[in-house]
């Protein structure tokens, strides 16, 4: 998004759904073995039973994690801003703080016995301060990731001044997982809503 002499970069429906989607995901499957209606009669199965049902919680808190902390990015010529919209935090950054600016590839893998699959392909911008901090933005979690990427990566130069006129590619990768997720989840979700009326 361009508003006059500013980018805007808002967290993307990927973020969002992956991290919303998986929080459900992890709840329902968690909800489930801790309303299973499983006999163990040792000692030892519950300990196992508590560990797989703190494992998927453990999961859910960390997709909720993710989902609080979707950044908003805003940049003009002067000012660089990222803020927090769902725990209403912002950082302002001035310029003369970052020592440098990164482009590097970014993915997201998951696996199932041995193989492993690709769920989402794209870039990553890391922001190096001078106090040794960093902030990493990646082209899954905002919206306008490569307008934002041209200008980041020319931040440090003394001639900076925003470039809005450059096409914004939209990067598809990730959305049938995505989808996949919403329609899993779901069904799982009926599934449970239909054995707690019976």
């Amino acid at each position: 998004m361009r508003e006059n002499n500013k980018i805007i970069g808002n967290p993307s429906v990927l973020q969002i759904g992956f991290s919303l989607f998986g929080m459900l995901f992890f709840l329902a499957i968690a909800y489930l073995i801790y309303d299973s209606e499983w006999i163990i009669n040792d000692k030892n199965g519950n300990v196992i039973i508590g560990v797989i049902f703190s494992i998927f919680c453990f999961f859910s808190l960390a997709s909720l994690y993710n989902l609080l902390s979707s950044k908003k990015i805003e940049l003009t010529d002067e000012t660089l801003s990222i803020s927090y919209p769902y725990i209403f935090k912002t950082k302002k950054i001035d310029f003369n703080d970052i020592s440098k600016v990164v482009e590097n590839n970014y993915k997201v893998e998951s696996s199932h016995n041995t193989s492993t699959f690709e769920v989402y392909k794209g870039r990553k911008i890391t922001i190096e301060f001078f106090e040794s901090k960093k902030i990493e933005i990646t082209s899954l979690e905002i919206t306008n990731y490569n307008l934002l990427a041209i200008n980041l990566k020319n931040i440090k130069k003394s001639y900076f001044k925003l470039r809005i006129e450059h096409n914004n590619l939209k990067n598809t990768s990730g959305y049938g997982w995505l989808i996949f997720i919403v329609f899993l989840t779901l069904g799982l979700i009926i599934s449970l809503i239909k054995n707690i009326n019976k």
